[in-house]
């Protein structure tokens, strides 16, 4: 399946993986737009939380947010373990994608932050790992466009 600049319209699921919560957020190649859908525990029944989403979704594409940084030794073990897990289970039906989130937590946070000044969302815990999923879709929706 070749993505750049495809004409196809194809579903997206993006994951902003942390050692203890994981974003989710859902979005189309036709809009370029994502919206959030869920933040899951990461906790033992995990994976099969994951899964019932992309079963309930079948998303043609799963992209994985990847803060490319060598800080987190454990963070990285962690997200390859889990993307090479999501690559033996799907890969033969949906494009696997690591893609670079350099900062998608701290832009979240501040995009959180309006959402309530504007009175446009009243979650009152700061649980931004969703909206940061968003983040990390879209920048890969505008990598692919141009």
């Amino acid at each position: 399946m070749n993505i750049n600049k495809s004409n196809e319209i194809l579903t997206c699921l993006g994951i902003d993986f942390g050692l203890k919560k994981v974003g989710i957020s859902l979005g189309q190649t036709i809009t370029c737009k994502a919206r959030p859908l869920s933040i899951l525990k990461n906790d033992k029944v995990f994976m099969e939380n994951i899964c019932k989403i992309i079963e309930n979704w079948q998303p043609d594409v799963i992209i994985i947010g990847d803060p490319q940084t060598s800080n987190n030794a454990i963070l990285t073990r962690e997200l390859d373990k889990f993307s090479s897990s999501l690559e033996t289970e799907y890969g033969s039906k949906i494009k696997i994608v690591k893609f670079s989130e350099t900062l998608s937590t701290e832009e979240a946070k501040m995009v959180f932050k309006e959402l309530r000044k504007n009175k446009v969302l009243n979650k009152k815990k700061k649980q931004v790992d969703d909206i940061s999923a968003c983040l990390i879709l879209e920048s890969w929706f505008n990598d692919i466009t141009t």
